[in-house]
């Protein structure tokens, strides 16, 4: 089992400034192996002073898939740490095998041994290059701020999808996956679903596509981490669609919810301060990234 509730500094993503604080953090929405869009959100990422993009899901990473390569040498060239929580669009099967691994690893005899799942050790995982996967239920710090993961959302039009490669079965949020994150306190709670269909609406194409069903009940398994877990700041790709929300979780104060469009489009990165968790716009500078 994870380490439930604690909470740890990412080996080499924890330097600070020069003037003491942290640097700030790049949020960055699906972008579904795109080497461009990679390297542009890297370059602005440099621009903009941030030390680190966190990405939400939907990354592309498929090992041995052409594009996804060429994504990972962009990143690893990009000169900026990337951590992704896993969406749709990952590499499911792969991802897992590296959780149960890490797992092996941290818990010994007492490791949890099921082939699928996508809970891992309490820190985000190493696997590339100038990147780590944050796998279900990690938890760790920037600036202070408690940041924990939980990636998972179903895929429109999943009938048509080749299982093992484009659909996986377990990729919608688990009851596994909400005890591996616990309940313990966070800031930033970082998904690629959205807490509340709500917030998206109709403001989204894929919002009548698919399992209407399948897609409102892993978000309620979003919004009951959030609940647990009380962050100020819920942070989601998945649905291509800039937003800034506010959700009730049953706290004095809501949750702000800010979604992130696509594919390098507007919107779809924003720039976090990990001590005050105010969130700003990237566009300026991202538009001043050239294409490779």
């Amino acid at each position: 089992m994870t380490d439930a509730g604690s909470e740890h500094e990412i080996e080499g993503l924890s330097a600070p400034r020069s003037d003491g604080r942290p640097g700030s953090v790049l949020l960055c929405g699906d972008i579904h192996s795109n080497a461009d869009t990679a390297a542009r959100a890297s370059a602005a990422a440099g621009a903009l002073g941030c030390e680190v993009v966190l990405q939400v899901g939907d990354l592309g990473w498929r090992p041995g898939d052409p594009s996804s390569v060429e994504m990972c040498e962009a990143i690893a060239a990009g000169g900026v740490p990337w951590v992704f929580v896993d969406g749709n669009h990952d590499h499911l099967g792969e991802l897992a095998a590296t959780a149960a691994t890490h797992r092996r690893l941290h818990a010994g005899r007492d490791f949890d041994p099921d082939p699928d799942g996508l809970w891992g050790p309490a820190a985000p995982i190493p696997i590339a290059p100038m990147l780590w996967w944050a796998a279900r239920g990690s938890r760790w710090t920037w600036g202070g701020s408690r940041f924990g993961a939980l990636g998972g959302a179903w895929s429109p039009g999943w009938h048509y999808r080749q299982r093992g490669w484009r659909w996986f079965p377990r990729e919608t949020i688990s009851r596994r996956d909400l005890e591996a994150l616990g309940d313990a306190p966070l800031d930033v709670l970082v998904c690629h679903d959205v807490p509340d269909r709500a917030l998206v609406g109709e403001g989204s194409r894929f919002a009548r596509r698919g399992d209407t069903q399948i897609g409102e009940a892993n978000s309620a398994q979003v919004r009951a981490a959030a609940c647990r877990t009380g962050p100020r700041l819920v942070v989601h790709g998945h649905w291509h669609l800039a937003h800034s929300s506010l959700l009730d979780i049953g706290r004095e104060q809501p949750a702000e919810v800010v979604g992130l469009a696509a594919n390098g489009e507007p919107g779809s990165s924003v720039v976090l301060d990990p001590v005050t968790l105010q969130v700003r716009p990237a566009e300026p500078a991202a538009a001043a990234v050239p294409q490779r």
